[in-house]
Order: C-alpha cells, then structure tokens, then sequence
C-alpha cells in the first residue's frame, strides 16, 4: 500500500522524476499499474519507470498483461515491428514487449490480483491463436505465464484515479 502522506502532489506525474521516484519507492504493484498505463499511454517515460518496473519481483500479471495486450502482442508476436503508438517509439514497443516474453519465460509473476478489463481478453486469444497456427516469429519467445489462463477481472480501484496521464491520489 502506498503512502499517501509522502507523495510529492495530490497529482502524480511520471513525466516529472521526483514522483516516478517517489512511485518506485512506494512497492505497490496496484500504484505501479496505473503509472504503468500513464508513462505509456501518456507521458512517453522518460524516466524509465516501465522497464523498471518489470524488473520488480512483485510486478502484478496484469501489469504485464497490460503492457503486452494494449499495443496488440499479438502482432509482435508475428514479428511485426511497427507500432502506432503517440507515446513510444516502435524501437521502444518492440523492447517491452521482448521484457514482458522474458519475465513471462523467466520468473513469471507471483501476483494476480489486480486484473483486467474484459476488453484484453479477444487480444489475448489472438496472441494463442498466432501460437497455435505456427506463426510465431522466428526467435521469439511465447509469454506462456502471461497468455495461458484468461485475467481475473479488473478490481475497482478507489485510492486513485487515472486522468489524461495524472494519478490523481484520493485523500
């Protein structure tokens, strides 16, 4: 659980260093998801708070379930390489998505609590179906601990909320 008390801003920012500081010092993976989904939905990471992150012994599944999901795995797993996304370069993509195959192959993920939106799981099976019909890129590693079993579903979260990029702390 995190520190409300500590943080730098009732708006956390992790375009700012002195929040993403603040966020990895706080070991809370529910906290780290959403900074997650800030730094590359919205703030590019220039901090390097998401390759960070996924070195974290207690990243949640979701957390790299996320990662991998919203900018369609699936078609990296295909060996495409370009990907639209306004925040991150496909350079940049291409490296998480290799980060979360490696943790997935590697330690896995202790903890899967926090869940997904419904909405991930149509990108999941198509990431198992690229597997399934052999077209997986050469090279490539199958993130099984990640894709195997479908997500629980997303727990409401009440201590903050996620707004154009901010985590906005509750008091």
């Amino acid at each position: 659980m995190f520190d409300r008390r500590t943080a730098p801003s009732a708006e956390i920012d992790v375009a700012e260093e002195e929040h993403v500081a603040w966020i990895r010092g706080q070991r809370d993976a529910s906290l780290w998801h959403q900074a997650v989904m800030a730094a590359l939905a919205y703030r590019s990471d220039p901090y390097g708070f998401v390759p960070w992150v996924l070195t974290q012994p207690e990243l949640d599944r979701a957390t790299a379930g996320w990662l991998f999901l919203w900018p369609e795995g699936s078609r990296y797993l295909r060996g495409e390489r370009s990907f639209l996304l306004s925040h991150v370069s496909s350079e940049r993509m291409c490296a998480i998505f290799r980060a979360v195959c490696e943790r997935s192959a590697g330690i896995g993920f202790v903890n899967d609590s926090i869940g997904l939106d419904p909405d991930f799981e149509p990108e999941r099976l198509r990431a198992l179906d690229v597997v399934a019909r052999g077209e997986l890129a050469e090279g490539l590693i199958v993130p099984r601990a990640l894709l195997d079993r479908p997500f629980p579903r997303e727990q409401p979260e009440n201590r903050f909320d996620l707004d154009d990029g901010l985590l906005l702390l509750s008091d």
